[in-house]
């Protein structure tokens, strides 16, 4: 049977995929929207079917990632050679196998009362024993096929559950330039332009990392940025809530699939861009294997290169306020250098865990958290030596928080010093 767009239309292409599902005779629930249909299994687990429509190429989303289909010869293959249809089958069938509830028949719909005959309910006993034979059979197959079920990982919102997805394309050049983006015509996504908000990526996995961007409940990659390890790299994107696949590996393929040893983890939870306000996408190892990764996404306020201080003849410091209406102080966490931003309602000096560790505290307190069950917001350390300025502090507490970017220099520092300020200009002396 051909596949060509001409022979099999949208509508004919999800029709044919929709008796495949209504085969299976479980409880697959389907919504069709535009070129999308999505599947939904009594788990909440959901298998996404895009088609692109200019290039009537397949998206195919699954718990274990993404992967694309190309039409060529009469029928839509992967780069490992895979087929649709084949694929779509395989990622159901796990799905079935992965949990009981996703074999259950549909529920009963309305019929016309008829007199009960042996022969309807003895059929209708041995199609329930033909399910439970084949779920039980999947199961077995999907675990000798997978060797153990992975280990559970709470997802939270600093630490969201991701999935693996063995990938074998082949590379096709050197792996490009840092903050390398490409964007796919298929999206149509304006993307570069000066008033919408910055996204940052920084890469501080031992690995190069490709981000895929996809619109929201789209499989089709709308663009992909890489990051070189212990690199940043940042984009504009408009205003919107965007999907996030990560590829990591060594070895590159092209910046639509990432890497060829496999690595393409799916981020179960969407990237939200306002308008107005930068974000940044912090990437981190999570453990020794390529791919353990960890994402955390929060609001990024980029470093500021503050103007050095003035000093008066009596050795006060003269500080003059940015463009950005604050003021900005040097200074040293033992020998790393780091700038504050004045912050007079801030009475604990906080600085972000990403100096921390360049500064070297390790003795560091976790705060407790305002409720049960939700992850630490960040911990407190005292600094043995600490500059402002030409000014030399001892025995500071800080503040470590793991999602900021802001280094504020709070009322236990300010209290050491005279402070008064005029106009644009702030003095501080000792006291």
């Amino acid at each position: 049977m051909t596949e060509s767009p001409g022979d099999e239309p949208r509508s004919a292409l999800f029709a044919r995929i929709r008796q495949m599902v209504d085969g299976r005779g479980a409880d697959i629930r389907q919504h069709l929207n535009g070129n999308a249909l999505r599947l939904e299994f009594a788990d909440q687990q959901r298998i996404l079917i895009n088609l692109d429509a200019r290039t009537n190429n397949v998206w195919l989303a699954a718990r274990t990632g993404g992967i694309e289909f190309v039409h060529h010869a009469g029928i839509w293959r992967a780069h490992d050679q895979s087929e649709l249809f084949a694929r779509l089958n395989e990622a159901i069938d796990l799905a079935i196998a992965s949990d009981p509830r996703n074999a259950r028949a549909p529920a009963a719909q309305a019929m016309p009362a008829v007199a009960p005959t042996r022969t309807a309910g003895k059929n209708h006993m041995l199609r329930n024993v033909a399910i439970a034979t084949l779920a039980a059979a999947l199961a077995f197959w999907s675990a000798q096929r997978l060797g153990k079920p992975p280990a559970s990982r709470p997802a939270t919102a600093h630490t969201p559950t991701l999935s693996l997805n063995q990938l074998h394309y082949p590379c096709e050049g050197a792996l490009p330039a840092n903050g390398n983006v490409s964007i796919f015509p298929a999206s149509r996504m304006p993307v570069g332009g000066a008033d919408d908000p910055e996204v940052t990526l920084k890469n501080d996995h031992p690995h190069p990392v490709l981000l895929i961007l996809t619109a929201a409940a789209s499989a089709v990659p709308s663009l992909s940025v890489l990051v070189h390890a212990g690199q940043a790299a940042a984009v504009h994107l408009p205003a919107g809530r965007y999907d996030m696949m990560f590829s990591v590996g060594d070895n590159w393929c092209n910046p639509r699939n990432g890497f060829s040893e496999g690595h393409l983890l799916k981020f179960d939870q969407p990237l939200t861009v306002q308008a107005g306000k930068p974000v940044q996408v912090a990437m981190q190892a999570s453990g020794s294997g390529i791919a353990d990764l960890q994402v955390l996404v929060h609001a990024f306020h980029p470093a500021v290169s503050a103007p050095p201080p003035d000093y008066t003849g009596d050795g006060r410091m003269q500080v003059t306020r940015h463009a950005d209406g604050h003021f900005y102080l040097p200074g040293n966490i033992d020998d790393t250098p780091i700038v504050f931003m004045l912050d007079t309602d801030s009475p604990v000096t906080s600085i972000s865990s990403g100096l921390a560790r360049q500064a070297g505290i390790r003795n560091c307190k976790a705060i407790q958290p305002a409720a049960a069950n939700t992850p630490a917001a960040g911990c407190i350390a005292l600094v043995p030596h600490m500059r402002l300025g030409h000014f030399a502090l001892e025995n500071i507490t800080v503040a470590v928080l793991p999602d900021t970017e802001t280094n504020l220099l709070g009322t236990n520092v300010l209290r050491n010093f005279q402070v008064s300020q005029h106009d644009s200009q702030l003095l501080i002396g000792r006291r």
